[in-house]
């Protein structure tokens, strides 16, 4: 087993980096990659790249010489389509050669979306179906066959919504900003998802790049409950204390292109590794 003393992670201060940079750094020393090298811990080497770019991505990996990387950053849903392929595939494509290069342990998070939804429960090993109308879902896989092609020892988490109970998570935070405009929300009762919590997925991350060095390929990492959109908003308005008295409004998301409905996945690789998975519920206590 490699011995890893340094971790760079890309996307560190963002929603996921702000947790996993802080449980990374009891273990190892790390890069923390940004946009905003203001906001990296103190204690993490703050290092700003643009990852579309090939050339300088290559090079400062290569200087820095991480024993591992964990590859977080991602544009979103509500991103362009444009910065979507720049960033959840180009820029995927980029930290992988450079992995490749450097022959470093290469970690990767992509997305419970990029299956279909029709065809629930998915297998850690399941084929990415992602809906042509889904450019999140459709960038994160092809993100995903550059990593496979490129470092096939790497170890690529497919995960789900992402929420914590020390920071507002940013779909919870836009539906306060939403109800604080009086505007009425309007959540999916049928599309169900397995929220997980950042610090579940930050353990799990950790694990995969620091102790089981030999784990590669596809390992869904999610919550171990399924709820529906409408369900998950619901206890993360009551769990931050936003009030919503008649501005919210249950409704079908059946016939919305790109939408996939069901995406719930199988845990037997997370659980074999004894990786932890709380739903929700006991999340929330």
């Amino acid at each position: 087993m490699t011995m890893i003393k340094k971790v760079l992670i890309t996307g560190a201060t963002g929603y996921l980096g702000q947790s996993l940079v802080p449980q990374v750094l009891q273990q190892a020393d790390v890069v923390a990659v940004a946009r905003n090298v203001e906001s990296v811990s103190d204690a993490a080497s703050a290092l700003s790249i643009d990852l579309t770019n090939g050339a300088a991505v290559l090079s400062a990996i290569v200087e820095q010489q991480p024993d591992a990387i964990i590859h977080c950053a991602a544009c979103n849903p509500g991103g362009s389509a444009q910065d979507m392929v720049a960033v959840n595939e180009i820029a995927t494509k980029h930290v992988a050669q450079a992995a490749k290069e450097l022959g470093c342990r290469l970690v990767s998070v992509s997305s419970d979306t990029v299956f279909d939804g029709a065809h629930a429960p998915y297998a850690d090993d399941a084929q990415a179906s992602p809906l042509s109308k889904n450019a999140y879902a459709v960038t994160k896989a092809k993100g995903e066959q550059h990593i496979r092609t490129l470092v096939p020892g790497a170890a690529i988490v497919r995960t789900s919504l992402i929420y914590g109970t020390d920071s507002i998570d940013r779909g919870t935070d836009g539906f306060k900003n939403r109800l604080a405009a009086g505007d009425t929300l309007k959540l999916f009762t049928d599309v169900i998802r397995q929220p997980v919590h950042d610090k579940a997925l930050s353990a799990g991350l950790c694990a995969l790049a620091l102790d089981h060095v030999d784990e590669s390929g596809f390992i869904n990492l999610v919550g171990d409950e399924a709820m529906s959109r409408y369900d998950f908003g619901v206890r993360m308005l009551n769990f931050w204390g936003i009030e919503y008295a008649g501005q919210l409004e249950a409704i079908s998301g059946e016939g919305i292109a790109g939408l996939p409905m069901n995406v719930c996945v199988n845990m037997e690789r997370a659980k074999a590794l004894g990786l932890a998975t709380p739903g929700v519920t006991e999340v929330l206590g």
